[in-house]
């Protein structure tokens, strides 16, 4: 499949988009309805994950530093699991909001599936829990 078709396959997938979240800051909404056990991401692309203790990025800069405590769940210990290509790829998934009632349901392959019919317009939400059991607001 040449380039111009891929992108008007991936255009075809879309589910959502990022605005703003009655919650504060941003969120994840469905730009149409999402099927019930449909992935709304499905374009992601997979990254391998590693453990990182944040005393190993002594040359980050500041501002990258504080982007890894703003999207990576940094234990005490100053660890942390960061994707392998950081910040630099992250995706739509990262600025979903959590709900202990989420619509979204991740899997352990890291994929995302809808646990009923979402509406076009509705905020995606996923359980954080399911990435950092220690999670508390």
């Amino acid at each position: 499949m040449d380039l111009r078709r891929r992108i008007i396959f991936s255009l075809e997938k879309t589910y959502c988009r990022i605005k703003k979240s009655r919650l504060g800051g941003v969120g994840v909404f469905a730009i149409r309805g999402i099927p019930k056990g449909a992935d709304p991401f499905p374009m992601v692309k997979k990254q391998e994950w590693a453990e990182i203790n944040v005393s190993q990025m002594k040359r980050v800069h500041p501002e990258a530093l504080k982007m890894v405590y703003d999207f990576f769940s940094v234990e005490k210990d100053g660890t942390a699991w960061v994707p392998e290509y950081a910040l630099n790829g992250m995706d739509i998934s990262f600025f979903l909001n959590h709900s202990e009632r989420p619509n979204l349901k991740r899997l352990k392959s890291g994929n995302y599936r809808a646990t009923r019919k979402v509406s076009k317009g509705e905020e995606l939400f996923t359980d954080y829990r399911t990435f950092d059991p220690h999670f508390r607001l």
